[in-house]
């Protein structure tokens, strides 16, 4: 099981920030290694169900990724998801308002899935792919938030 947190600063608004990453139609534009869904039921509130894949190293594994939890409030914001399939995984990320623009930190909480793949690579290279994964995934959203001012 990989358990980490991962947090950027972006020159951003929280509202911006946070209304970009909940949509649903966005997230293969950011989420590193995430392919455009099959298809889509809800706008990233609670109760959002989508259907994708995620690939690693070649590899695509199907996933369904559910909203439980999507909150702005008038300090930041919360975002939670479960994702189901191959590579079961809690996320949550949350917005902090910070010296105008906001913090994002991305906690996540996974199992690699049980294939000759997982088996033949030894688990903390797993562990370290994903994390330089999300890595990767923040600084896409930090990108796009920023450059879209």
């Amino acid at each position: 099981m990989a358990t980490f947190e991962k947090t950027i600063f972006i020159n951003a608004p929280v509202q911006k920030v946070y209304e970009y990453t909940i949509n649903p139609e966005n997230w293969s534009h950011f989420y590193n290694g995430l392919a455009e869904p099959e298809s889509v039921s809800g706008k990233g509130e609670v109760g959002t169900i989508v259907k994708s894949s995620y690939s690693m190293m070649g590899i695509h594994f199907p996933i369904t990724i559910e909203v439980t939890e999507s909150q702005l409030t008038a300090d930041g914001a919360i975002w939670k998801g479960n994702i189901t399939g191959s590579f079961p995984t809690k996320q949550t990320s949350r917005y902090v308002a910070k010296d105008g623009g906001t913090e994002l930190t991305f906690d996540i909480d996974s199992v690699p899935p049980e294939t000759l793949f997982t088996k033949i690579l030894d688990k903390l290279v797993t562990d370290k792919m994903e994390e330089n994964s999300t890595q990767h995934t923040l600084e896409n959203i930090k990108a796009i938030c920023e450059s879209a001012q």
